[in-house]
């Protein structure tokens, strides 16, 4: 019998997916598919990652855009590099304010990487950087406000495969993209920031339940009313954070979400079905982004055995359809917007982009359904979508 030699893929990638240097491979179609799609994204993943040099703070220029972001994470702090974490879980959530500068030359749904030591006039840097209490950061999210009762602000939660500064900087690409007002906010979990990392950050996004849960919860005490994006697996984790609040019977802080939106959502279907059973409902509709090309949900899927996940519906199925109108979904296909890298997983970074035509309003939705459709330069939307769509605020 055949058999099939592997030395050039490193020790921690053939491990990862149960290959030996001699495996009968072929014999096992379903793991050579998997072995397949994590040798691609591994592929369009191997560019050099920004490492945490990125986060040294610089002086500003004059005619960058600014974004100030406030900083929730239970990473454990880099003890070598000031302002940097490690893939490692926390004791206790850490509060701070980084302001990036955006360069001139920045190109819309892109983040210009510092080549070698940032410079603010063509590339992305962070220019301020201070610690905050708790009180301080609820503070702070609130915002000027034109309420009296209320203030808003936007939550990035990060999904698989991040690192700090990579979740930093996607989040004020987003804010520098969408030119919204209201404060932006990272909920910054402890992924490890390694393709071959998935289980380890499934454990880590649980571990972080709790602590997102309570950083809703100051919100709400300190009268914000959120729009939470969260990515990937960051959507598992903030629907279990939102139904753990359901379970210990905070209904204020709930109702207090203004929206939920999941991009590409690493959510088996049948465990969102089960979580939303027992969550209590939002005000609106939660949102998800999903497109039917997702290659990262497809290993996902794999990887654990599922049938479907959330973030990879099929709109056209009458079963999405149903369990949009069952589950208080809007279901929204953003097959048509450019992947960034390939994958076709993060294609929500683009909805800044279109943020105007998206606020101004569109009506062209599939009737009856639940679900809806944006094209790829956001030119039919629904008006659900519109509430939704708006990345970080109304």
């Amino acid at each position: 019998m055949e058999k099939y030699s592997f030395p050039f893929f490193p020790p921690r990638l053939r491990n990862a997916i149960g290959i030996r240097s001699r495996y009968l491979i072929h014999e096992f179609r379903p793991l050579r598919i998997i072995f397949l799609l994590l040798v691609t994204i591994s592929a369009l993943s191997s560019c050099a990652r920004p490492g945490p040099e990125t986060l040294k703070v610089v002086a500003p220029v004059n005619h960058a855009t600014r974004v100030a972001i406030l900083v929730a994470t239970d990473r454990v702090p880099d003890s070598d590099k000031s302002g940097a974490y490690t893939a490692g879980r926390g004791d206790r959530l850490r509060y701070s304010e980084v302001t990036i500068s955006i360069p001139p030359t920045h190109q819309l749904s892109k983040i210009e990487w510092p080549v070698s030591k940032p410079d603010p006039h063509t590339s992305f840097a962070v220019i301020g950087r201070r610690e905050l209490t708790a009180n301080e950061f609820a503070r702070l999210a609130r915002g000027v406000s034109v309420s009296p009762t209320y203030g808003r602000a936007g939550i990035f939660v990060h999904g698989y495969n991040y690192s700090h500064q990579e979740a930093l900087f996607r989040l004020a690409q987003m804010a520098a993209d969408s030119k919204v007002k209201e404060r932006a906010i990272l909920f910054d979990w402890p992924s490890q920031a390694e393709v071959t990392g998935y289980v380890a950050d499934k454990d880590s996004a649980a571990f972080a339940r709790d602590d997102f849960a309570q950083v809703l919860s100051n919100l709400s005490a300190a009268g914000v009313r959120p729009t939470i994006m969260a990515h990937s697996m960051g959507a598992w984790l903030a629907v279990e954070s939102i139904r753990q609040l359901s379970l210990m019977g905070k209904t204020e802080v709930i109702h207090a979400i203004d929206q939920l939106v999941l991009a590409a959502p690493d959510i088996d279907i049948d465990l969102l079905r089960k979580q939303l059973s027992v969550t209590d409902r939002l005000t609106k509709p939660i949102v998800v982004l999903a497109s039917k090309d997702d290659i990262a949900l497809a290993l996902s899927k794999r990887l654990a055995g599922s049938a479907a996940t959330a973030g990879s519906l099929d709109i056209d199925d009458p079963r999405t359809r149903e369990l949009a109108i069952a589950e208080n979904l809007d279901i929204v296909d953003i097959s048509k917007i450019p992947s960034l890298n390939g994958t076709n997983h993060d294609r929500f970074a683009s909805l800044a982009a279109v943020y105007p035509q998206l606020r101004q309003g569109f009506s062209n939705p599939v009737a009856g359904t639940g679900a809806v459709v944006l094209n790829g330069v956001g030119g039919a939307i629904s008006a659900p979508f519109r509430l939704g769509g708006v990345i970080l605020a109304q």
